[in-house]
């Protein structure tokens, strides 16, 4: 957060709005769940509504994880968590994961494709998605 001078001398509060969302969680995410949990039910809404089918969910092992196949879909990953240079079509999935998931990643078809930190190696992130699918979102459970 910065402050500003206008013309007239009033100060101006500028804030950066990843700062705001993660003031405020519980306007985003309930208050009796864990973090993981509940940002992958509201990525399984997300897909849901985009008609992503069929998912798989796992916990434990100190993961949340979503998955889906593709079954030929190009852009069925996109519909859970847009990347980099990706379809933008779910903006609050990707802004739930960057301001309160501890640490996530991406696995497609067996391959690393983002993650948000070095906290976990290659090999763990692709055994901790096996079997749920193509496509694979896991959110670590704790800090």
């Amino acid at each position: 957060m910065s402050e500003r001078s206008s013309a007239d001398g009033a100060q101006w509060q500028v804030r950066r709005s990843l700062d705001a969302i993660r003031a405020r969680p519980d306007l985003h995410l309930p208050d009796d769940e864990s973090l993981a949990s509940a940002i992958v039910s509201s990525l399984l809404e997300t897909a849901l509504r985009q008609g992503v089918v069929p998912l798989a969910l796992r916990a434990g092992a100190g993961w949340r994880a979503i998955g889906a196949d593709g079954d030929g879909e190009p852009y069925v990953f996109e519909y859970l968590v847009p990347l980099p240079g990706a379809i933008q079509n779910s903006f609050r999935g990707e802004i739930l994961l960057t301001a309160f998931a501890p640490f996530w990643a991406a696995v497609e078809r067996g391959q690393v494709v983002h993650r948000s930190s070095r906290r976990f190696d290659d090999a763990s992130l692709i055994d901790a998605a096996a079997g749920l699918g193509a496509f694979v979102v896991l959110v670590a459970e704790s800090p």
